[in-house]
């Protein structure tokens, strides 16, 4: 899982909104914007100030472990990468416009919903 589907989380599960998570980080809100859709990284700093208030591991927030700190495989398993594997034949069969279309959709998939809370 990446680092702004984990924010959106942690954000989400406490009924934050980003300009309430900025307020108490110290973080800007356009940072965690940009953070949460995947358009800026995290820096070291960022992520010790999201881990010391969620009181979560910077691991956990890099999403190099699950809740319970177990560590996460870095690699897909067999049957994750025969699926990987699927999905990337079926993608390259389809037009460009289709291809915009399917990525489109899976960015809505996999994304945090907006903040409108």
């Amino acid at each position: 899982m990446c680092i702004g589907r984990i924010l959106c989380e942690l954000r989400s599960e406490r009924g934050m909104s980003q300009q309430q998570l900025a307020a108490a980080t110290g973080v800007s809100q356009s940072t965690i914007a940009k953070i949460e859709i995947g358009r800026n990284e995290a820096t070291a700093s960022t992520v010790r100030k999201f881990a010391a208030y969620f009181q979560v591991s910077a691991d956990y927030i890099l999403g190099l472990e699950d809740e319970f700190g177990s560590r996460t495989r870095p690699e897909p398993d067999e049957r994750d990468a025969l699926e990987e594997r699927q999905l990337l034949r079926a993608f390259r069969k389809l037009s460009p416009e289709m291809r915009a279309t399917a990525l489109k959709t899976l960015k809505l998939w996999t994304e945090c919903p907006g903040d409108g809370r």
